[in-house]
């Protein structure tokens, strides 16, 4: 008994064991495939390779191409047992040459179909014994791939025909782990002999859909690859490179679609929602010479992609393969999207840096001389102001994907065997606006962008340059060549530089863009892709009226965080005496306006006169500069509590105005007016660094009367500065008796306090552009 227990114990252990394999199997084999984890590439390639033979008997040729010709094939080679024995050979051609290189590693097959003329069992009924070969069919085959033999008189299976081409029969010929080399240029040969020994004549079929007489290649001879390429604004360029031995050719057809986001173990070709497929290609928007001179088929996305995971699913039709089937080789290309980068240092540092600064320094000052308590509330809320033109001013990026408002210098040569050089300036020269067509090589956008261009020609009033530029990484000439005729001179072509310092320059970066240039050098307006011929119409129209740029701008910035400081540096230090009887009842208003346009001149007509002199072309410099002097002013006052110049400029227009109101109104008040106006100016410029080189100095070189109508604007923005200033005081002394006890108690401390703040601006300032100008250049 025991032992029989013991005897069975192991048949349980086996069923056990057994049952267990069953309930693992399953899920093993769903853990042996892989879901992807991560960016890469994958692609499902045929098994076969088909090379076709075609022609007539006169002229037969190897081809890539499955036929779709159904009935009698159109090739045929015939054959008696005479011919067979006097003339046995059928075909001896060559391929055209290799296109690619072609390492193969595999089996090759020659099949060949043949049958008798008409159906009839002649040649079996004359071999009645089975096994002898009176009356039977074979063919000889000699095949060579460049310099390597394959086969060398190799025979095929041996058959007593009896079907007509309606069934043929199959002879086949197989060479087994075939391992060559071919170099571009090599030749595949294919020669076939008939030993044929019946009465019937017979026939070698080839060239339609049923009779694919040719050569079978078991292995890999395809290299497709996908490459997806991001520019700046997140647009997304896909390129194929359909890498064949036999050329390009081959791929005949394509559908791909960006699919995403999603995650990584989602990528599997086909998978997605609907409302995840956010891009649909098939025709290639444009074809560009890549690396080797390969053909590489491109599009490009209509819209920029959200920061997330996305897949290229490509499916594509290849030319030697069943054309019954819709997808030959499937090609999934995983890639991700990232957020736009951090800068070194964003904005926000600057918003906790300036009233950091501020604070720091009122605990500095408390060590040596101690303020009520209500003067160091008004400095603090002074740093808390602050807060709005800090959160106006440049990231400084050590990555910056564009230049500021600015055209740069270009000297670009232009596309042909001529090669000129052409300058912004010769586009500038009597020009109204210059509109730029900025765009990557291959990409679709050169074309939509002459559309528009040609458009824009047709509807556009004024005398306007157009220009389009390649840019982008490994710009090759050959890949514009097309383009170049298409445009056919129509206005400049031109090539960036290697490194792309035009494009860098320009806001949009070294990708596809349009971007329209005021007649000073300034960007009016620009947009990803290309623009449509209103909008350019309207940009430039725009331009010439200084780009939207309006001296009432200055007063619709008191509604905005970036005056903020203006209305605490404008608290009344004493209450203002009535205007004499026989003075102006709205004196103190136009005192305070007067004053606030001095000091708002001393920084504008400066600027104006520089734009209007060609200076925009280095405007990054210029900016430099203006920032060391908003720097300089800062520091002047935090020392010594006034700036030179401005002192000087406002002593002097005191001066010159009627001794009554000078008596009334002094000259220590009368510039502090005129720091207000100062101060506007820099905070506007934070906040609209193109305001005033626009809206006068692009004026002043638009048209006849530009220079005339410049004048009257810089009039009115001076005039709107001190009008800005003095509403700007009106409404600090709503509050009455607490602005004058908050403004009299904290008098020698604003200014001071207001004076780091201000340096603080000028060395962030300077630091964001000199970071700018290291990559883009001056």
């Amino acid at each position: 008994m025991g032992r029989r227990a013991a005897g069975s114990l192991p048949a349980i252990f086996l069923v056990s064991l057994l049952v267990c394999v069953l309930l693992v199997s399953p899920s093993s084999l769903g853990q042996s495939s892989a879901s992807p984890e991560g960016p890469g590439e994958e692609w499902e390639l045929p098994e076969q390779h088909m090379i076709f033979l075609k022609g007539d008997e006169q002229s037969p040729f190897l081809d890539r191409n499955w036929s779709v010709l159904t009935g009698e094939p159109l090739g045929r080679a015939e054959f008696t047992r005479t011919s067979s024995s006097l003339s046995p050979n059928l075909i001896d051609i060559q391929s055209a040459p290799l296109s690619e290189a072609l390492r193969f590693e595999g089996n090759i097959t020659v099949q060949l179909f043949a049958s008798l003329e008409s159906s009839n069992d002649g040649c079996r009924v004359s071999n009645v014994l089975p096994g002898t070969a009176g009356a039977e069919t074979s063919f000889t085959v000699s095949l060579s791939l460049g310099t390597s033999a394959v086969l060398t008189n190799a025979v095929t299976n041996s058959m007593a025909m009896e079907e007509s081409f309606l069934l043929a029969h199959l002879f086949t010929v197989q060479a087994s782990d075939v391992n060559v080399t071919l170099a571009p240029g090599d030749m595949i040969s294919l020669k076939v002999d008939v030993q044929h020994d019946c009465l019937q004549s017979g026939v070698l079929w080839w060239g339609s859909f049923d009779a694919r007489t040719g050569i079978v290649l078991e292995g890999e001879i395809l290299d497709p690859s996908l490459e997806v390429v991001l520019d700046s604004n997140r647009m997304a360029r896909v390129q194929f490179t359909p890498l064949s031995p036999w050329g390009a050719g081959d791929f005949d057809w394509q559908v791909l679609q960006i699919v995403g986001p999603m995650d990584w173990d989602e990528m599997i070709h086909e998978n997605g929602d609907e409302d995840q497929r956010v891009d649909h290609f098939e025709i290639p928007h444009s074809v560009m010479i890549g690396d080797a001179n390969r053909t590489v088929r491109v599009w490009s996305s209509e819209k920029p992609l959200e920061p997330g995971k996305y897949m290229i699913d490509g499916c594509f039709v290849l030319t030697d393969q069943n054309p019954g089937d819709t997808c030959h080789v499937v090609g999934v290309l995983r890639f991700e999207v990232q957020e736009d980068k951090d800068p070194l240092l964003g904005g926000f540092w600057a918003a906790i840096l300036v009233p950091l600064s501020i604070i720091g320094w009122i605990g500095f000052s408390v060590r040596e001389a101690t303020l009520p308590l209500p003067a160091y509330a008004v400095i603090v809320l002074l740093a808390i102001a602050a807060l709005g033109p800090a959160s106006q001013l440049p990231d400084i990026d050590t990555e910056a994907n564009g230049g500021r408002g600015a055209a740069p210098a270009f000297v670009l040569i232009s596309h042909g065997s001529d090669e000129v050089s052409i300058s912004l300036n010769e586009l500038l020269d009597g020009s109204d606006a210059v509109v730029i067509g900025l765009f990557q090589a291959g990409s679709p956008y050169a074309e939509h962008q002459r559309g528009d261009f040609e458009s824009a020609m047709i509807v556009m009033e004024r005398e306007v340059s157009f220009v389009q530029i390649a840019t982008g990484k490994d710009l090759k000439a050959v890949n514009i060549d097309g383009h170049a005729e298409v445009i056919n001179e129509s206005w400049p072509l031109l090539l960036d530089e290697a490194d792309s310092s035009t494009g860098l320059g320009l806001p949009s970066g070294p990708t596809d863009a349009v971007i329209v240039v005021d007649p000073a050098g300034f960007v009016t307006s620009w947009s990803p892709g290309t623009m449509s011929s209103e909008e350019i119409k309207q940009a430039v129209e725009s331009g010439i009226r200084g780009s939207g740029n309006s001296p009432l701008d200055l007063i619709s910035m008191l509604f905005s965080f970036t005056l903020l400081p203006l209305f605490i540096l404008s608290l009344p230090s004493g209450r203002e005496k009535e205007p004499e009887a026989d003075m102006n009842p709205f004196a103190g208003s136009i005192m305070t306006t007067l004053a606030a346009s001095t000091g708002f001149s001393i920084w504008a007509i400066p600027v104006s006169l520089m734009a209007f002199l060609g200076l925009s072309q280095s405007w990054l410099f210029v900016e430099i500069l203006l920032s060391l002097a908003l720097t300089y002013h800062g520091i002047s006052v935090l020392t010594s509590g006034k700036i030179v110049e401005i002192e000087f400029a406002s002593s002097f227009v005191h001066s010159k105005i009627p001794d009554e109101y000078a008596n009334w109104r002094g000259v220590g008040d009368f510039n502090k007016d005129a720091y207000l106006g100062l101060w506007l100016a820099w905070l506007a410029w934070i906040g609209m660094p193109y305001l005033i080189p626009q809206g006068v100095g692009a004026v002043s070189l638009s048209g006849t009367f530009g220079m005339l109508l410049s004048v009257f604007l810089m009039l009115a923005f001076v005039l709107s500065a001190g009008l800005t200033v003095s509403l700007a005081r009106a409404i600090s002394a709503i509050p009455g008796a607490i602005s004058v006890s908050l403004g009299r108690i904290s008098m020698g401390i604003r200014p001071r306090a207001w004076g780091i703040a201000t340096a603080v601006f000028g060395l962030w300032m300077t630091a964001s552009l000199l970071v700018l100008a290291s990559q883009t250049g001056l």
